[in-house]
C-alpha cells in the first residue's frame, strides 16, 4: 500500500524497483515469482481443508475458517506489496522466497494448529510464528519504502505496527498458555477463541489504517491478482476432489467415483463461469477508468473485502465436494449427513453472496443471476440434505446450471450489454486465458499422480512407467494449447471443450496410478487411462472441426495426425487386452510396459512433421507464456508433492530444516528458468518468422520443455522418496532409488535446460552444465550420507550456482 504514490526515482530505494502508476511507462502485469508463490498458497488451501475433514463438526470448521482468513491475510498483504514493488526485481526474489518457504511449513501444520500432537505445542507455534513472520516481513519492506516520503508515510507505518504487534503477543499466548493452564474447558477452546482475536484485531486494524491512506498503484495488477486467487481457489476444489481417494492409489476405482468428479467439474466450470465471463473483466475495466483515490476504496472494498468470502467459500466448495465424493465411494471417515449437504451448498452461496456483493460495489449493478442461483440453492437445499452424495451434486449443478438458464433466457438482453462491454477488452489479451489456467490445474492433479505411480511401485520399472504416462499427459495438455493457440476467440464450443478436457484429465489423473496394476473390485485403470485419452483426443478434433469454414487448414493438420494416433491407440488397445488375459504377471509387466512406451512415442514423435508447413505460432505472447505455465505446474506438483510427504511424519524442528532445504533447492530450480530463460526465449521466438517460428515452437517447447518436466517430476518423486524417513532425520538414510531419482532429475532438467539453450540461441551454460556434472558425481558419492545432509548439500549447491550466474549475468 502507499500514500500518495511512490517517491521519485532519486529517492526510491536501490533494493527494491518501485512500481510507478499506470500511464507512466510501467506495466501491470503479474509477474511469474507472483504466480509462484501462489503455487505454495494452493498446497496451503488444501491442508485447510485436511483440518475441516479431520474435524467433521462445527468447531471444526469454524477453526478451518479461522485458518482461512490467516492465509487470506498472508496473500492479500504479498499482493498489495506486489502492487507497490516489483516482487522480481531488486532484493525483492529473496523476501518472496523467504515468504513461500514459511507458507510450506505453515502448510505442513496447519491441521495440528488447535490440537496439536500430545498436548504439544509445535504445530501451533509453526502456523502462528509463520503467519506472523510473513505480516511482519510485509509491513517492514512497506515501512522501509514509506519512511522516506515524510510524516504522511511515516503515519500510517507506525499505526500498522502498534495495531499489529499486540497481535503477536495475543498469538504467543495461544501457543504456550493453553497446555499450562488448569482450566475446566478443553485447551483447543481456548486457543480457538485466541486465534479468533487476534484475527478480529488484525482485520479490524487493517480496515482503519488503510482508510484514507492505501492507494492503488496499478489497478490493472491488483484485479489480476485477485482474478488468480479465485482462480486458485478454483482449482483446489479440483484438486481436494481428486485426492478425495488419499494419495496411495490403492483404492478401487469406480463409476461412483467418476461421476462424482465429472459433477465436481461441471460445478466448478459454471463457478468459473460466473466471474470470468463478464463480472472480472468489466469490473477491472470499470476501475481503470476512474481515478486514483476511487480505485484505491474499489480495491479496498471490492477486491480485497469481497473477494474473502468468494475464497472462503470456494474452499468450504472444495471441503464439500471432498467429502461428497469420498462419501459416495463409501471411503469417508465420517458418513454422510445432513450438515454434508448444508457445507456443500453453503460454500457455494457464500462464493455467490460475495459475488453480488463485489458486482454491486464494483459496478453498482445487481448481479441478478448469482441472485437467482442462490435462491434456487436454498430452494433445493432441503432435497439434497435428504439425498445420497451424488444426487446432492446432481442438485448442486442443477442449482448453478440456472444462473447460465437465467442469464441465456431471462436476462439476456443485460447480459449481452455486458458482453459488449467485456468482449474488447477480452480481445486485447495476448497471454494465456483464465479458462486456460483453471485446466493447468487439473493437470498439477494429474502431475501429482504420476508421481503417485512412482511411490507405488516403488521400482526403477514404476519411475519408466510414471514417465510414459506422463509423457501421455504432456501431449494432452500440448495438444489442447495448440489447438489454443489457433483458435484464439472466446466462443461456446471453446468453453465446452475446456470443461470436457477438464473432465477426462481428471478421470485420468485418477486412474493413473492404477494404469499398470488396478486394484481389485474396480475398474481396471488402463482401460480408463485409454478411453479418457481417446476422449480428450475427439474433443480437440471437434473443437478444431468446428472452426474448420474459418481456418480450413486445421483440417489437414488433423487429418495428417490421424494415423500416428490410431496405430498408438491400436497399441494401447492391445496392450489392454493382453493384460486382462495374461497370467505370468511378471513378464506381463514388462511387455506392457514396452507397449505402452512404443504407443507414446509413435504418438508423439510421429507427429514430428505433421503440418508443420500448414501451422503457424499466432500469438507468440500466448505460446511462451502456455509452457512458462507448465513449467509452473511442475514447480507445483512438486512443492504438493513435498508438503504432503512431510506432512505423513511427525512435525520436529528437524523436519523444518529438511523442509527449508527442499524449498530452496526447489527456489533455485525455479529461479534457473523464470530469472533469464522464459523471457530471452519469447523474445527469440518473436524475432523469428514464418516457417523458423514454427520449427523453433516445435522443437524448443513442443519437445524440449517435455524432459525439463520430467526432471522436474523425478525431483518430486526423490523428495517423496526423501522425505519418507520412518526415524530421526538426523540418521534416516533415503531408499537408494528416490536418492538417485532426486540427484539424477535435477541433473535431467538441466541437460534438457540446456538442449533447449542450444535451440532457441545456439549456445550453452558453462555454469549449468558444471552444475550437472558436480551433481552427477555426487550422486553416488553421497548415498551413505543422512537424508538432512544430503537436502542441505543440494540446496547449498543450487544457492551457490545461482548466485554465481547471477552475478556473472549482471557484469555481461
Amino acid at each position: 500500500m502507499t500514500d500518495g504514490g511512490p517517491a521519485p526515482p532519486e529517492l526510491q530505494p536501490r533494493r527494491f524497483l518501485v512500481r510507478r502508476p499506470e500511464g507512466e511507462g510501467t506495466t501491470g502485469d503479474v509477474s511469474w515469482l507472483e504466480l509462484f508463490i501462489d503455487l505454495f498458497f494452493v498446497f496451503a488451501f488444501l491442508r485447510v481443508t485436511d483440518l475441516m475433514a479431520s474435524r467433521l463438526e462445527w468447531l471444526g470448521i469454524v477453526e478451518g475458517v479461522l485458518v482461512l482468513l490467516m492465509l487470506w491475510h498472508c496473500w492479500n498483504s504479498c499482493a498489495w506489496l506486489g502492487n507497490v514493488a516489483y516482487l522480481d526485481k531488486g532484493g525483492m526474489p529473496l523476501v518472496v522466497f523467504g515468504i513461500a518457504t514459511t507458507l510450506l511449513i505453515m502448510g505442513v501444520a496447519i491441521p495440528g494448529t488447535f490440537t496439536a500432537e500430545s498436548g504439544g505445542v509445535i504445530e501451533p507455534l509453526l502456523v502462528a510464528a509463520g503467519y506472523l513472520l510473513i505480516i511482519y516481513t510485509v509491513l517492514v519492506v512497506l515501512s522501509f519504502l514509506h519512511w522516506s516520503q515524510g510524516p504522511a508515510g511515516r503515519r500510517p507505518v507506525i499505526a500498522s505496527w502498534l495495531t499489529y504487534l499486540p497481535g503477536g503477543v495475543i498469538l504467543a499466548c495461544a501457543v504456550w498458555l493453553p497446555p499450562r493452564l488448569d482450566l475446566p474447558i478443553d485447551d483447543r477452546y481456548v486457543r480457538t477463541a485466541l486465534f479468533a482475536l487476534v484475527i478480529v484485531i488484525n482485520f479490524s486494524a487493517l480496515r482503519v489504517v488503510s482508510s484514507g491512506n492505501a492507494q492503488v498503484v496499478s489497478g490493472r495488477h491488483l484485479a489480476e491478482r485477485h482474478g488468480l486467487v479465485v482462480l486458485i481457489a478454483l482449482g483446489e476444489t479440483v484438486i481436494s476432489v481428486g485426492i478425495s481417494q488419499g494419495l496411495g492409489g490403492d483404492q478401487p476405482i469406480t463409476w461412483q467415483l467418476l461421476a462424482g468428479a465429472a459433477l465436481s467439474i461441471a460445478v466448478v466450470s459454471v463457478l468459473w463461469w460466473t466471474y470470468f465471463d463478464v463480472a472480472k473483466v468489466v469490473a477491472e475495466h470499470a476501475m481503470q477508468a476512474m481515478p486514483r483515490p476511487d480505485q484505491s476504496r474499489i480495491a479496498r472494498d471490492a477486491y480485497s473485502g469481497l473477494h474473502l468470502p468468494m475464497v472462503c467459500g470456494l474452499i468450504v466448495l472444495a471441503f464439500g465436494l471432498k467429502h461428497a465424493v469420498s462419501a459416495a465411494t463409501g471411503t469417508a471417515d465420517q458418513p454422510w449427513r445432513t450438515a454434508s449437504a448444508v457445507l456443500l451448498f453453503g460454500g457455494v452461496i457464500v462464493y455467490l453472496s460475495g459475488l453480488v456483493g463485489f458486482q454491486r460495489r464494483a459496478l453498482a449493478m445487481l448481479g441478478r443471476s448469482p441472485i437467482v442461483g442462490i435462491v434456487t440453492l436454498m430452494a433445493l437445499l432441503p432435497l439434497a440434505a435428504n439425498a445420497p452424495p451424488l444426487g446432492a451434486l446432481a442438485l448442486l449443478l442443477l442449482g448453478v446450471a440456472a444462473m447460465v438458464a437465467a442469464d441465456r433466457t431471462v436476462f439476456r438482453r443485460r447480459h449481452r450489454q455486458l458482453h459488449d462491454q467485456a468482449d474488447p477488452e477480452a480481445a486485447k489479451t495476448t497471454g494465456a486465458t483464465p479458462k486456460e489456467l483453471l485446466v493447468d490445474l487439473v493437470f498439477v492433479f494429474a502431475f501429482i499422480q504420476v508421481t503417485v505411480l512412482m511411490m507405488r511401485e516403488n521400482s526403477v520399472l514404476g519411475v519408466l512407467q510414471g514417465l510414459i504416462l506422463l509423457a501421455l499427459l504432456w501431449w494432452t495438455w500440448t495438444s489442447f494449447s495448440w489447438v489454443t493457440n489457433a483458435i484464439r476467440h472466446d466462443t461456446v464450443p471453446v468453453r465446452l471443450a475446456m470443461i470436457g478436457i477438464m473432465a477426462v484429465s481428471l478421470a485420468l489423473g485418477i486412474a493413473l496410478p492404477q494404469t499398470f496394476e488396478s486394484v481389485p473390485g474396480g475398474l481396471p485403470g488402463a482401460s480408463v487411462v485409454v478411453a479418457a485419452y481417446i476422449a480428450g483426443r475427439l474433443i480437440q478434433a471437434a473443437l478444431i472441426w468446428s472452426v474448420a469454414r474459418e481456418q480450413p487448414e486445421l483440417q489437414a493438420v488433423v487429418r495428417q495426425s490421424v494415423a500416428p494416433s490410431a496405430v498408438a491407440l491400436t497399441l494401447l488397445a492391445g496392450s489392454i487386452v493382453l493384460d486382462l488375459t495374461a497370467t505370468d504377471s511378471q513378464r506381463t509387466d514388462l511387455l506392457v510396459t514396452a507397449i505402452w512406451l512404443v504407443a507414446v512415442l509413435t504418438e508423439i514423435f510421429g507427429s514430428y512433421r505433421t503440418g508443420l508447413r500448414r501451422w503457424r505460432v499466432r500469438t507468440v505472447r500466448h505460446w511462451t507464456d502456455r509452457y512458462a505455465l507448465i513449467m509452473l505446474v511442475a514447480f507445483g506438483e512438486t512443492v504438493i508433492a513435498l508438503g504432503f510427504s512431510a506432512a505423513e511424519e511427525p512435525t520436529s524442528f528437524l523436519l523444518v530444516v529438511l523442509l527449508i532445504s527442499a524449498a530452496v533447492s526447489i527456489c533455485a530450480i525455479w529461479w534457473s528458468y523464470f530469472h533469464t530463460d522464459a523471457g530471452l526465449a519469447h523474445d527469440a521466438l518473436q524475432a523469428a518468422q514464418g516457417l523458423d517460428r514454427a520449427r523453433l515452437a516445435r522443437d524448443a517447447y513442443t519437445y524440449l520443455h517435455l524432459p525439463m518436466v520430467a526432471g522436474l517430476i523425478l525431483v518430486a518423486f526423490g523428495l517423496r522418496e526423501t522425505l519418507l524417513l520412518h526415524g530421526s532425520p538426523v540418521q534416516a538414510r533415503a531408499h537408494a532409488l528416490g536418492h538417485y531419482a532426486l540427484y539424477l532429475g535435477v541433473v535431467g532438467y538441466i541437460a534438457a535446460n540446456q538442449a533447449f539453450w542450444w535451440r532457441v540461441w545456439r549456445r550453452l551454460s558453462g555454469y549449468r552444465i558444471s552444475g550437472a556434472v558436480l551433481v552427477a558425481v555426487l550422486a553416488p558419492l553421497t548415498v551413505p550420507l543422512p537424508v538432512l545432509w544430503n537436502l542441505v548439500l543440494l540446496a547449498g549447491l543450487g544457492v551457490t550456482f545461482t548466485v554465481i550466474e547471477t552475478r556473472v549475468g549482471r557484469r555481461q
